[in-house]
């Protein structure tokens, strides 16, 4: 599957696959991140082709992005599994400053809240990203403290 390439090219096309799974992508950007897993590493002729779809003519994108799961051997997330890897996916993004804190914490309310449930855990998440919205003038300790919250969620997830 993604023997050959390193830890974190390796999590990014499966963040990809997974963002797709839970409905993230729409089909009509699918030959985008096509584009990527080819510059990523992977390979296959339904990657190739559905890479050079073009701009205006998507529609056999999301038959073409099955083929490629199939055809690089990358099976389906489990339902749960597939919203706690991008929890912690985006968390080490945020955390190795990859990814700016404000957006990889949206991201993570997206996928951590809703689909499984409200959990717990994700609490403080979203009362930071609230008052992010509703107290402008706190949002630098606030950007802090969602650091701070990545952080933890990786150190409990280890």
């Amino acid at each position: 599957m993604f023997s050959t390439v390193d830890n974190q090219t390796r999590d990014r096309a499966r963040a990809i696959f997974a963002c797709e799974q839970m409905g993230l992508i729409p089909p009509h950007e699918l030959p985008d991140f096509a584009t990527e897993l080819l510059v990523l590493g992977h390979d296959s002729p339904s990657l190739r082709e559905l890479a050079g779809l073009p701009k205006g003519d998507r529609s056999d994108a999301a038959e073409l992005w099955e083929t490629v799961r199939g055809e690089l051997g990358i099976p389906r997330e489990a339902d749960e599994a597939a919203p706690r890897f991008l929890l912690k996916h985006w968390a080490r993004e945020i955390t190795e400053g990859r990814l700016d804190v404000l957006q990889g914490s949206r991201l993570m309310l997206r996928v951590g809240w809703f689909p499984p449930g409200q959990p717990k855990e994700l609490n403080l998440l979203w009362k930071l990203l609230d008052d992010w919205d509703e107290i402008p003038r706190l949002r630098d300790q606030i950007a802090s403290e969602l650091l701070v919250f990545a952080r933890e969620l990786l150190r409990k997830d280890s």
